[in-house]
């Protein structure tokens, strides 16, 4: 029994380290995330889900699917600290159904060896079926597939978030009555789907494997010593299957996107200008300037607002046809990997050229398309600035 103590305090050592490692990790990721008022992330979240789950040990398998199905509900809180990244914490409750085997097979189940409430004998196969109630708490870290292989879509109905993570499962009912409770470290891994049905709310579906020792069955075998070897298998692990149909809630972070304005406490009061005589242009390159295009993180489509200045730009050009411009992408270097970012400032360089062409008649001879790739804030610090194309004249 002193082994099984020292084994208890290292499950919760293990535990609390975890949740330390894991609280710190985002508040580091937090620290270091560059995403500003429109990435539309950034959020928290709060969830609640009921469901079935499973239970996988070495004597269940031989109970009907029906018998071995059982029920429990899961609360969770959590944080999208990225597009891609996000972390969250909770716990579950939840009924378990295993078999176990009879230990004293010439007289049945000892009455004081099985809980009595939770449990009855199945001579078919020299078992009784064990029935227990089990909290888990734990901890997962989110990767939000959707975002990271198709960028952010504020339209997106259906997002895939896989996981993987941490916890702590404790018997509420020991399956042997008067056995100390089963305490065991989990580790799991899942699914987290992500319907939008609203700006705020999500409906979920949650799938969650965890393993655990399955020394969790037994607790600690104090009431029979023997307890603990007849009904530990081949397998040292349990698995625990859980499903959820579930709501949650979105709040807080950065909301809608929205866009880029001047600084107002950059503007300084004008000097009154010395006038002088009006000169006559008569080339483009006197009129021509920069055009600045803006994009949606992880987009490459033309807004309504990008279009209107292009409108402005191509009624310039035809002026002035004799003017060749350069198209170059850009993204932010914060987000995503290289070689997305270098794909996606590629794309937001030919879109705009497209609609050059397509749209207002410019030849595209008089347009040539760059990639810059991810790169650092280039305007106030701002990375949505960064996601942008930048129509420049080719005069200099």
């Amino acid at each position: 029994m002193q082994k099984n103590t020292r084994i208890g305090k290292w499950n919760r050592l293990c535990f609390f380290c975890f949740l330390f490692t894991f609280c710190i990790s985002g508040f580091l990721i937090a620290q270091n995330t560059t995403y500003l008022r429109d990435d539309n992330q950034n959020q928290w979240f709060i969830g609640l889900g009921i469901g079935p789950r499973m239970f996988f040990a070495d004597h269940a398998r031989q109970l009907d699917f029906i018998d071995r199905l059982s029920l429990g509900a899961d609360l969770y809180v959590g944080k999208w600290w990225s597009p891609v990244l996000g972390t969250r914490i909770g716990g579950s409750y939840q009924t378990l159904k295993g078999a176990a085997q009879n230990w004293n097979s010439n007289r049945g189940p000892a009455p004081h060896a099985i809980n009595v409430n939770k449990g009855w004998y199945l001579p078919e196969h020299g078992l009784f079926q064990q029935q227990f109630d089990a909290v888990h708490l734990y901890g997962d870290l989110l990767f939000n597939v959707s975002n990271l292989f198709e960028g952010v879509n504020e339209e997106r109905f259906w997002t895939l978030a896989p996981f993987i993570g941490i916890g702590y499962m404790r018997t509420v009912n020991p399956p042997y009555r008067g056995d100390d409770p089963g305490k065991e470290v989990s580790f799991n891994i899942g699914l987290l789907n992500i319907l939008r049905v609203g700006r705020t709310v999500d409906l979920t579906f949650d799938i969650r494997g965890a393993m655990v020792n399955e020394r969790i069955k037994v607790g600690n075998g104090k009431v029979h010593p023997d307890i603990d070897k007849m009904n530990t298998g081949e397998r040292p692990f349990d698995g625990v299957l859980s499903v959820n149909l579930g709501v949650a809630f979105r709040f807080g972070g950065a909301g809608n996107p929205k866009p880029a304005y001047y600084n107002p406490s950059s503007y300084v009061e004008p000097v009154r200008p010395v006038e002088y005589p009006v000169e006559v242009i008569t080339e483009w390159k006197d009129v021509a300037t920069d055009v600045l295009i803006l994009f949606r993180i992880g987009q490459s489509t033309l807004s309504r607002d990008a279009r209107v200045q292009l409108d402005f730009l191509a009624r310039l050009m035809h002026q002035y046809p004799e003017g060749t411009y350069t198209i170059t992408g850009y993204a932010d270097e914060g987000t995503g990997n290289p070689d997305l970012n270098y794909r996606l400032s590629r794309d937001r360089a030919e879109r705009v050229k497209e609609c050059l062409v397509g749209e207002f008649g410019i030849s595209s001879l008089r347009l040539k398309t760059a990639a810059a790739g991810g790169v650092e804030n280039r305007y106030y610090n701002d990375p949505s600035l960064s996601r942008s194309a930048i129509i420049r004249p080719d005069k200099y």
